[in-house]
């Protein structure tokens, strides 16, 4: 298998208390994603490692595509991870990371897919491509929290 990983950023002048509680509500994420994006949870009560969503959204060419989301690591307000059951790519880790700075918090997200070698050749551009698509999710992101 191949690891790809591509890490994206963004400041929010919000503390980081605020923004991983944001974050951390996965039914929130189609309110900034860029896309259409439905997050449905499938366990009750507030989120925490093993927590389990679904989810339904539109990819390029691909419409209500589906994957099966399980929360990994939960420690607040520093740490939130979670894996996406992609029908493409497999198991899809979302990691970010919440840090103080500057009266605000630099959020950092970490796309990781593994892949088999083929596909990764033919998916190689997908720092190239994911890149605008992630941008307009952080920036639209970055103005729910900031009251924008």
């Amino acid at each position: 298998m191949t690891t790809v990983a591509t890490t994206f950023s963004v400041f929010i002048n919000a503390q980081p208390e605020t923004v991983f509680a944001y974050v951390t509500d996965l039914t929130k994420h189609g309110e900034w994603s860029g896309g259409r994006l439905i997050v449905e949870a499938v366990t009750s009560g507030p989120a925490g490692v093993g927590s389990q969503y679904r989810s339904r959204g539109d990819l390029p060419g691909q419409k209500e595509r589906p994957n099966e989301l399980r929360v990994t690591q939960y420690q607040a307000p520093t740490r939130f991870s979670f894996v996406a059951q992609d029908p493409s790519f497999g198991g899809v880790t979302h990691d970010f990371t919440f840090k103080p700075q500057n009266n605000g918090t630099l959020m950092e997200r970490t796309v990781t897919v593994h892949m088999n070698p083929f596909a990764a050749f033919r998916n190689f551009i997908f720092p190239l491509v994911g890149k605008p698509q992630m941008d307009k999710a952080l920036a639209a992101l970055k103005a729910k929290m900031e009251g924008r």
